[in-house]
């Protein structure tokens, strides 16, 4: 898996800056250069032993890391540093290795493949960058060559010709540091994250919902995300959230939440794209609409709802269309307005070999924290995490009770056997979803 790194060549930096500063100072000396040339040269070599040695070192470390710890499967090296009773602990521990080795093989294949992938690309991409950066940067050190050469010419030539020379080199090098200029900004395109105010408009689509039709769509709903009441008792806790009207819920599927929010007699109506789910709605007497969720909320009046819903909708979701979401929910709540987004939870492991991968038209899982983070970023204060629908007890590990006749360190090493159940009961059969709560200052 690991590429090997390629020696291109290169230039070396400081040898050629300690050339060109010599000939300068010969130059000047004799009144050959003025201090504006002087100027222009100096800031040249500036630029250039800025961009090179540091972003070629930084990119090689940081590639050379991910080659060696791509694959997250790798057996792990267990050791205790007990004297006496680490042999025993190094045993179990390696036993429920065995135990869970099924589980947790199943987990991380998809990150394994994530992660090989991502290198794969890593690799084709930023070090053919790299070396394209470095054929750069030997160019202009074969330039600054043809240009020393040319300034000795010039003193060997009459007053008239080299005068003209003179000005033809002040001319080059100007060019050459606009070079510089532009590898430097190449560099800061490599090295910096694109700005998210950039992101160009994504449309708000279901990804993959083409491929199924709208009657598919509905049965796919009905047999896994669970019955039209199990989602009502779910949702019943958010409708306290949510203290006056209007309500948007956006991607409202069938329609529980905008039944609960009719009880409660809470002005709401919703949109999907998906045909069949509006259809349903519509028999059940809601305020339904089909219609693509950023047009519509880029259409509303800023300030005009009171809140907005948006339960099993973000996984569907490419990064740029999450972040303009949450940017325009923003701008429509009035003072005092909640946003909601629930979504499988990633930090429960075991979600990645159920319930994600069953729904064909899932992207990606959001984690809690960047979910938390986008919506910080777009002016929403006291962020909540609210972790919902637990897996039950019955199908977690469970602890082992002691004997009778077991002595006290028997006792106490039963006690850390149940002390990591509990962890990895947390890591694996956590909540299976959580929700993201904002709210507008």
């Amino acid at each position: 898996m690991t590429r090997e790194r390629e020696d291109t060549g290169g230039v070396d930096v400081a040898r050629l800056m300690e050339e060109i500063k010599e000939r300068v100072r010969q130059r000047r000396a004799s009144g050959f250069y003025s201090d504006e040339e002087v100027r222009r040269i100096a800031q040249m070599e500036l630029e250039i032993s800025e961009v090179v040695p540091s972003f070629e070192t930084e990119i090689g470390q940081h590639l050379a890391e991910l080659n060696d710890t791509w694959d997250t499967s790798a057996e792990p090296v267990i050791t205790s540093h007990r004297p006496g009773l680490g042999a025993a602990i190094v045993a179990t521990k390696r036993l429920l290795r065995r135990l869970t080795r099924p589980y947790i093989t199943l987990v991380l294949a998809r990150q394994v493949q994530f992660n090989s992938t991502l290198l794969h690309l890593l690799n084709a991409f930023v070090l053919p960058a790299r070396d394209q950066l470095r054929e750069g940067i030997a160019g202009l050190g074969r330039k600054s060559e043809e240009l020393a050469l040319e300034v000795h010419e010039r003193l060997t030539a009459e007053h008239g010709e080299g005068l003209r020379r003179h000005h033809e080199l002040a001319r080059r090098l100007d060019a050459m540091v606009g070079e510089v200029g532009a590898l430097r900004a190449a560099v800061d395109r490599l090295r910096g994250p694109a700005s998210v105010g950039t992101l160009p408009p994504v449309p708000l689509v279901r990804a993959g919902a083409e491929a199924l039709s709208p009657q598919a769509y509905v049965q796919l709903e009905d047999r896994h995300r669970g019955s039209r009441e199990e989602i009502r008792q779910r949702q019943l806790g958010y409708l306290e959230l949510f203290p006056r009207g209007p309500i948007l819920d956006v991607g409202c599927g069938r329609g529980e939440f905008l039944e609960l929010c009719r009880e409660a007699k809470l002005e709401a109506r919703g949109i999907d794209v998906d045909s069949g789910m509006v259809a349903r709605c519509r028999e059940a007497g809601l305020d339904v609409e089909r219609v693509e969720a950023l047009a519509y909320l880029d259409g509303l009046a800023d300030g005009s709802l009171g809140g907005i819903f948006c339960a099993q909708v973000i996984e569907h979701l490419p990064s740029e269309a999450l972040v303009t979401l949450v940017r325009l929910a923003h701008r429509k709540l009035g003072s005092g307005g909640v946003f909601l987004c629930e979504t499988p939870n990633p930090a429960c492991l075991t979600v990645f070999s159920g319930a994600f991968y069953v729904d064909l038209t899932h992207i990606k899982p959001i984690h809690p924290e960047a979910a938390r983070f986008a919506f910080e970023a777009a002016g929403f204060r006291e962020v909540e995490i609210r972790f919902v629908n637990p897996y039950p007890p019955d199908a977690k590990l469970q602890p082992l009770e002691p004997l009778w006749y077991m002595r006290r360190y028997e006792e106490a090493f039963l006690a850390a056997i149940n002390d990591n159940f509990t962890r990895l009961n947390d890591l694996l059969w956590g909540a299976q979803d959580y929700a993201v709560i904002g709210r507008k200052p």
